[in-house]
């Protein structure tokens, strides 16, 4: 399975000078865990980290820093860690545990396009597995029932 069939397809940016109570404004209004922190550049603006809902409450609001004060990039993690589109679940995961984290950047060469996080990875493996469990019913039901023809031929 594909990462790009399993992501979020619209990521959501801030500016890293934005302070930590727009961002939190920002997830609750959009619906998302975790934003693209970007700074200006000369061809635009370029992601430099993500700041998640976690962050915010364990690295800032558990510390006592201001969230109407403190800055994203006070706060974000820091160097977008990614994976291609093309990539494959398990190569998600992989970056996952290597970089101890729970969402990744998905880029197309090198643009940000979409963000896959674990809770995506596992509603897709528990899909897969709850096709398999039914293929595995209905072949012990059919089994059960005398309706299997063999498959092999001499």
């Amino acid at each position: 399975m594909k990462i790009e069939e399993i992501c979020s397809r619209q990521p959501v940016h801030i500016p890293s000078s934005r302070t930590l109570q727009d961002a939190a404004m920002q997830m609750r209004d959009k619906h998302v865990g975790a934003l693209i922190v970007t700074e200006a550049a000369p061809a635009g603006e370029r992601a430099i980290g993500m700041l998640t809902d976690r962050d915010i409450a364990l690295n800032a609001t558990a510390s006592g820093h201001d969230p109407s004060e403190t800055a994203v990039a006070d706060v974000m993690t820091p160097g977008l860690v990614s994976i291609a589109g093309k990539d494959n679940v398990s190569d998600a995961l992989q970056a996952m545990l290597s970089h101890g984290v729970r969402r990744l950047a998905v880029l197309d060469g090198e643009a940000v396009v979409g963000v896959v996080s674990l809770d995506d990875i596992m509603g897709a493996l528990a899909a897969d597995w709850n096709m398999l469990a039914a293929l595995i019913r209905n072949e012990q039901d059919r089994e059960r029932a005398g309706n299997v023809q063999s498959t092999l031929r001499v």
